[in-house]
């Protein structure tokens, strides 16, 4: 194993001390990424272990559960018109201020319209506050995925924070604790006295500390884990039984980083996309539930019946064999395409690709691996840092809902080269489409024009793992690898 790595985790597992079992109701979490901050929403996209925070002390007019279902949050219900243009939302009554709660939705929206898709919210003609209790949002075209969105830590409201469904018990920091909010009568019953007695205790760390923590002892939850630093949980022998992957649908592959890359020839990507064994590079990593994707779209989406396959995919289908022998025609085929390319390009050496990927140790091993694959074609890539020009870029995003829309928009001629202006003119119609068949079928357009010219490069599933004690309550995996923290402390009812 990695030298480097061995002494990481080390020394994290000497500054995490020795652990202890008996929680008396506290819970210890370290969320994988920076030191927390609670910071407005509307002034940056919060980060992984702010959005933990964020979302734990305040809330928009929903959120999500433990199993990432949408819930009330500042409003207690909701209604959609049969037509998909007009939500309406009823407040609670002790946060009731529909005109202020307008404002700040109105702003968040406004801050986020030029971000990346499943941040940025479009459509929306007027955000009103009907009465003081019940505000209304009414769009332009349906939006299937709103709910979700309004879900997330980015449009938690107020900003400041001090709706709950926590609140921060001292000072945020290194360390911040969290309590529930006061509860009323507690005194007359002792499952609410000791439900208020609860807390929280959130970090926000790197990896190593964090898994290192957890097998001292000392916290019972690391969350937001990725495939950079799934070999931590390894090198520290973590049991099977505290590894929980979720389940998540999203993009992770490469997509062309510059207009001047061998990757703009789609005979390059097809190439590049046909030499992968995924399989392969899920055992690398050592990444349980790893899941290969060939294809931009996931089954099982709301909008699109059966994705597409790419073309490699199905042309190499039928090959008698087993899947080795498909697998080395597959490689076969791309190292003829990659000879063809170069001689008609008038190069004598290997095709040169670099390729931007975080830093870290995950990137290093997948990278070494990818590199070994292409080789094998007659590509030499060399790997660059994450904002270096590069010929390929890594994405590695989670998906907010189970719509097309979502992966699409990604390889849009405004996301960058090679895209389809063709698909770009379906794309905007299905979003403008108020009829549900309509909009189906140029959704699916859309998914068939950007499948012929193959602009992504995909790997997996993105790989998003937590660490979980097993007496741990509160705790789901789920879809979307959203992990909120107020479930962990169970109810009032001591549960």
């Amino acid at each position: 194993m990695n030298r480097p790595l061995l002494i990481a985790l080390s020394t994290a597992l000497l500054l995490a001390g020795c652990g202890g079992n008996d929680r008396g109701g506290q819970v210890s979490v370290s969320v994988i990424g920076r030191e927390t901050r609670l910071r407005d929403p509307a002034s940056r996209l919060p980060r992984q272990a702010d959005a933990a925070l964020l979302g734990a002390v305040a809330q928009g007019l929903v959120r999500l559960d433990a199993a990432a279902q949408v819930e009330p949050g500042l409003a207690i219900r909701w209604a959609i018109s049969d037509d998909g243009l007009y939500y309406t939302f009823r407040l609670d009554h002790e946060l009731a201020d529909a005109d202020r709660i307008a404002v700040q939705l109105r702003r968040l929206i406004r801050h986020y319209r030029n971000a990346a898709p499943g941040i940025r919210i479009d459509a929306v003609r007027e955000i009103v506050a009907v009465t003081p209790e019940v505000i209304e949002i009414r769009l332009s075209a349906p939006r299937p995925e709103l709910l979700a969105l309004l879900a997330r830590p980015a449009y938690a409201l107020p900003a400041g924070g001090g709706t709950g469904p926590l609140l921060v018990d001292g000072s945020v920091g290194r360390h911040t604790v969290l309590r529930p909010k006061p509860v009323a009568d507690a005194i007359d019953d002792e499952r609410l006295k000791a439900f208020a007695k609860r807390r929280i205790h959130l970090r926000g760390e790197r990896a190593a500390l964090a898994v290192a923590r957890f097998a001292q002892g000392d916290i019972q939850l690391v969350t937001g884990g990725g495939y950079n630093d799934f070999i931590y949980t390894r090198l520290a022998g973590v049991p099977p039984r505290n590894l929980q992957v979720d389940p998540a649908n999203g993009l992770f592959g490469f997509r062309v980083g510059r207009a001047s890359s061998p990757a703009m020839a789609p005979e390059i990507r097809q190439a590049l996309s046909m030499a992968l064994d995924r399989d392969a590079l899920g055992a690398a990593l050592g990444a349980t539930g790893w899941r290969p994707a060939q294809a931009i779209l996931p089954p099982g989406l709301t909008d699109v019946a059966a994705p597409s396959r790419p073309f490699w995919a199905q042309a190499f289908a039928n090959v008698r064999g087993s899947d080795r022998q498909a697998f080395d025609s597959r490689v076969q085929t791309a190292r003829r395409i990659v000879g063809i390319w170069r001689a008609q390009h008038g190069g004598d050496g290997p095709v040169r690709i670099a390729v931007a990927m975080p830093e870290g140790p995950g990137s290093a091993i997948l990278f070494a691996a990818i590199r070994r694959q292409w080789w094998a074609i007659g590509v030499d890539a060399t790997r660059v840092g994450p904002r270096d020009a590069a010929d390929l870029r890594l994405i590695d995003e989670v998906a907010p809902a189970d719509q097309a829309d979502w992966y699409l928009a990604h390889f849009l001629c405004a996301e960058g080269r090679p895209c389809s202006e063709e698909a770009d003119k379906a794309f905007d119609l299905a979003r403008a489409a108020t009829d549900p068949a309509r909009r189906a079928h140029l959704i699916g357009e859309v998914e068939q024009r950007l499948a012929a010219i193959a602009p992504f490069i995909p790997i997996a599933q993105p790989l998003r793992w937590s660490l979980a004690a097993p007496d741990l309550t509160g705790f789901q995996l789920n879809a979307r690898a959203v992990h909120p923290l107020a479930p962990l402390l169970g109810n009032q009812n001591g549960r």
